[in-house]
């Protein structure tokens, strides 16, 4: 019997077993994380809700976790570590939580004090990688590595090297360390989502690795959600939206891909549904800078205007309006006139112009995060741009590559 039955089999005798409303033994964690892993949903719940009941506040804290409340579990890993000075794990773990919700500098602070209880703690420096690598920092392919080195036979750093290598464009090096966690587990579902991405990004039908994902977890939506993030990278805006839609199909309380799916929308002009993406993503806990940002700059188009007419869509602040309509307009035609002489082609549609008072405005409206060192971004017939008056008086407006700001914090290690 191979090892992915076996697993299966497993999957299934657990959420039998707990299934009922008593309990023969206590559960541990790594038993409701496999039933989560299976997408046996209602038995994993019920499975933390045992743990919320232990007597160790470091299990209870993994119970409220897996149960989504997150407040308690932030409350009981904090116990665990009041009580456990010297424990390097109840740290890993309380970083990972801070991580989830958005915390990277208090989950940062907490791998590194861990390390410094256990040196050897692969874990440690797995969190320490995963923190790098929402910064876009090279040292998370460092920390990765150091964390295969302590623990080889760590599946996630394997899926997290073959995911750094793909952001890299490295499709040969993704595929191996994809490969090597499949042969440790092979029910690593984000390295069978690494190959499924690689096959969309070659232009080839990525169907098999999909379904050896739902073989594992049909309700497994991060896996289109990660097709959906390397499409996002590659430009291929219209195809990540189409991902990112799968995900939610398979799992409607994703809600990191439907703040995805706004912001993308929010590329191709829509206002409607990004809206109700990012609120809904909002609404359910899900409040990452990005997510935080786009919403109220959503907010702020109260404060501008938009004219339309045949060819052109065009969209200003009311205190430029007035000023600017005239000058952009007449831009614009003269440039679809050029475009379509030159190319000798008609645009599918009416070409978007976005002029911002605010350069971080027009961060936020490109990238969904402040800091783009840039003035003008296109989006297939959208043209987002920052107006004269939103760069610095005096100065030449120089590109500037700035690190991308830590999320909003939903919690801290002190209230």
């Amino acid at each position: 019997m191979s090892g992915k039955a076996q697993a299966s089999i497993l999957a299934a005798a657990l959420a039998a077993a707990l299934s009922g409303a008593s309990f023969a033994r206590a559960a541990a964690p790594e038993e409701c994380q496999t039933l989560r892993k299976h997408g046996h949903n209602d038995q994993a719940n019920t499975c933390f809700e045992s743990l919320t009941q232990a007597r160790e506040p470091a299990i209870r804290a993994e119970g409220f976790w897996g149960l989504e409340m997150y407040q308690e579990a932030n409350n009981e890993f904090r116990t665990a570590v009041a009580q456990s000075p010297a424990n390097a794990n109840c740290r890993v773990r309380w970083g990972r939580l801070l991580h989830e919700r958005f915390n990277n500098k208090d989950a940062a602070d907490l791998f590194q004090e861990a390390i410094q209880r256990d040196p050897k703690n692969a874990q440690a420096y797995l969190g320490l990688a995963l923190v790098s690598a929402d910064g876009f920092d090279n040292k998370a392919v460092e920390e990765a590595k150091k964390a295969i080195e302590l623990d080889p036979k760590l599946v996630e750093a394997h899926e997290l090297m073959a995911n750094l290598a793909l952001e890299d464009s490295d499709t040969k090096a993704a595929g191996a360390e994809a490969d090597e966690a499949l042969k440790i587990s092979a029910e690593a579902l984000d390295a069978m989502a690494i190959h499924a991405a690689i096959e969309v990004l070659a232009d080839r039908s990525p169907d098999a690795w999909l379904a050896k994902v739902r073989q594992v977890n049909p309700t497994y939506g991060e896996a289109y959600a990660l097709v959906a993030h390397h499409l996002t990278l590659n430009m291929r805006f219209q195809d990540s939206v189409a991902y990112y839609r799968k995900a939610i199909e398979a799992d409607p309380k994703l809600w990191s891909a439907h703040s995805e799916l706004g912001i993308q929308l929010m590329r191709f002009g829509e206002t409607n549904e990004p809206l109700q993406q990012l609120e809904m993503s909002y609404d359910n806990g899900y409040r990452d800078a990005a997510t935080v940002n786009s919403l109220r700059l959503l907010d702020s188009y109260k404060n501008f205007l938009t004219f339309k007419d045949d060819t052109t869509i065009i969209k200003l602040h009311k205190k430029e309006a007035e000023l600017l309509l005239p000058y952009v307009r007449a831009e614009v035609k003269h440039v679809i006139a050029a475009y379509e002489k030159k190319y000798k082609m008609k645009l599918p549609g009416p070409v978007q112009v976005e002029l911002y008072p605010d350069h971080e405005d027009f961060a936020v409206r490109t990238l969904g995060m402040p800091g783009l060192g840039a003035l003008g971004v296109t989006f297939g017939e959208l043209r987002i741009l920052v107006c004269p008056v939103g760069l610095p008086r005096g100065s030449r407006y120089t590109r500037k590559r700035t690190s991308r700001p830590n999320g909003a914090t939903a919690f801290r290690r002190k209230f």
